[in-house]
């Protein structure tokens, strides 16, 4: 059986330091944490209690520096006694994570002090001392160790155990020590280092418990922060809806948005993102901009639901985030379907002749450079028309304006319903009206003019009485095949109509630059009454909106 003598060895000094360190680091890794609180009461007062124990054993060592035996003793019962206090204060926080009453404790240690001064130094003996000290130990060790029984039985763990164990193999060595320190074969001294490394023990699979707790939380304040996420997430009024980077394949839907594109957020997830996006040119650019910036805010979308009902516009912000430990795309909607509306309505307005419904003047110079550049680019000619209504003076003058408007209304419809939707027809004023014709060479834009003419004079309108009246138009025809300057072009088609007017009007007249010359040459000897040659003879003076005409915009 192991005795005491198993540390009569040169070994003893040796594990006794390592023992010591053990303990003393176990304090410092616990200090600062308020869970351990009452661990790091019960290790001070074991060490305290270690201390007087050697102490006790040693007390030659103190009577050679010239203390008596009455203060040896009294400093072996205070240490005692200062153990007994942190194993009171050990037991309360154990049992309820708060320190002992502090009225009950200075008590407690009033009592104790006085007790020590008393057998010290007033009734000194040794042996009672001794046993008066044991039962200051005893006495509060063993309520520490119903303490620890009864946080073992609400949290049955290791830690927990070890803790009981610890406390229950220190108790041990003060019950052999104090009763039954005659049989020497009980003394072992081997209790005086084995709850040491047993209480270590006890406080890694505390602390690993209480970790796995803390993380259980953990988990759990996430779990319930991502509901509550969720929740914000499907009660927000705008429509939200987050999708994988890759794939674009729908992760969540809220309700707004579940309602707004016709799915069900059970089905979201077959769905994804470019499922609604119409415009392809307009998606690219959207995921383009998200993955060099990774944000975009108010980007514009035109869009559609499942439901087959006519597109709308959405104004989108979206950026990167990580969702379900997934990169992922976080998007917020808007719906701007009226916005845009007025948008297009105003512009429409800013850009068409409010008569005609034709494009201005200012929308006809802003539009065609680009038609322009694209012919280039292609290798492609384009022509111009020049429309001019013959004697609108006189319609206006016979008929009234209400009647020439319906002139200039009739006109403008029979040149949309005679054209391709890509060509090109604006009111530049007046009764003048510019054509447009795209991938059009001299020959194709003759016909195309003569067939304008026709269509025109073969039209009819009615005024207020519902007299019928027929008016006609001179047009003039222009090519991109000589050049393709556009305020040259203006210029040349401008010409042209005026060679159509010269040739009689209710014609149609390819610019030609030696009868333009020639009537040019005619017009610089009537400048004193600054009126076109063609209508020297007319009562009435016709001056085209294109005569001085500067472009600024090439």
């Amino acid at each position: 059986m192991l005795g005491a003598n198993i540390f009569y060895s040169e070994y003893n000094i040796l594990f006794a330091i390592l023992s010591l360190f053990i303990g003393i680091a176990s304090v410092f890794l616990i200090k600062d944490d308020k869970d351990f609180r009452g661990l790091l009461f019960f290790q001070i007062g074991g060490l305290c209690l270690l201390s007087a124990t050697y102490l006790t054993g040693n007390e030659h060592l103190l009577y050679k520096i010239g203390l008596n035996y009455n203060f040896v003793t009294f400093i072996e019962m205070l240490i005692t006694l200062l153990a007994s206090v942190m194993w009171i204060n050990a037991a309360s926080e154990l049992h309820d994570n708060r320190p002992a009453n502090r009225e009950s404790l200075t008590l407690y240690i009033s009592l104790g002090l006085t007790a020590c001064v008393y057998y010290a130094f007033i009734f000194y003996n040794q042996t009672t001392a001794i046993y008066v000290s044991a039962a200051f130990a005893q006495i509060c060790l063993a309520l520490l160790f119903l303490s620890s029984l009864l946080r073992f039985n609400r949290q049955k763990n290791i830690g927990n155990g070890l803790l009981c164990l610890a406390i229950c193999i220190l108790l041990g060595k003060l019950l052999i020590s104090a009763f039954l320190y005659k049989y020497g074969w009980l003394n072992l001294n081997i209790l005086n280092w084995l709850w040491i490394y047993v209480f270590v023990a006890a406080v890694i699979f505390t602390k690993f418990s209480i970790l796995q707790n803390d993380l259980r939380k953990s988990w759990n304040t996430i779990d319930n922060l991502n509901i509550q996420i969720n929740n914000m997430i499907d009660l927000s009024p705008f429509p939200i809806i987050i999708a994988k980077i890759t794939g674009d394949k729908v992760l969540m839907i809220n309700s707004t948005a579940s309602a707004l594109f016709g799915i069900s957020k059970k089905e979201a997830h077959y769905h994804k993102i470019s499922d609604f996006f119409i415009d392809e040119v307009n998606r690219k650019n959207f995921f383009t901009l998200l993955e060099t910036k990774h944000e975009v805010h108010d980007f514009d979308l035109l869009v559609c639901d499942l439901i087959n009902t006519a597109p709308f516009w959405l104004s989108v912000s979206a950026k990167t985030i990580q969702y379900n430990n997934e990169m992922a795309i976080y998007m917020a909607f808007q719906d701007i379907t009226l916005r845009k509306e007025r948008e297009t309505h105003l512009q429409q307005q800013a850009d068409k002749d409010p008569l005609t419904q034709t494009w201005n003047r200012r929308y006809f110079e802003k539009l065609v450079p680009e038609y322009i550049k694209e012919c280039i680019k292609k290798s492609q000619n384009f022509s111009l028309l020049l429309l001019d209504a013959d004697k609108f003076k006189n319609i206006n003058d016979t008929y009234g304006h209400k009647t020439g408007d319906k002139v200039l209304i009739e006109l403008a419809q029979i040149c949309r319903s005679s054209l391709r939707e890509d060509d090109v027809v604006a009111r530049f004023g007046g009764e003048e009206f510019v054509i447009f014709l795209n991938n059009t060479d001299s020959v194709s834009a003759l016909k195309v003019a003569e067939r304008l003419r026709q269509n025109i004079a073969a039209d009819k309108i009615f005024d207020d009485k519902n007299n019928a009246i027929t008016f006609t138009v001179s047009i003039g025809v222009v090519s991109s095949e000589k050049t393709d300057s556009l305020e040259i072009l203006l210029r040349q088609v401008d010409d042209a109509m005026y060679l159509a007017k010269n040739n009689g009007r209710n014609c149609v007249a390819l610019y030609n630059e030696e009868q333009v010359g020639a009537l040019m040459a005619h017009k610089q000897g009537n400048v004193n009454r600054n009126i076109h040659p063609v209508f020297e003879n007319e009562e009435s003076e016709e001056i085209s909106l294109l005569d001085n005409y500067d472009s600024k915009f090439l």
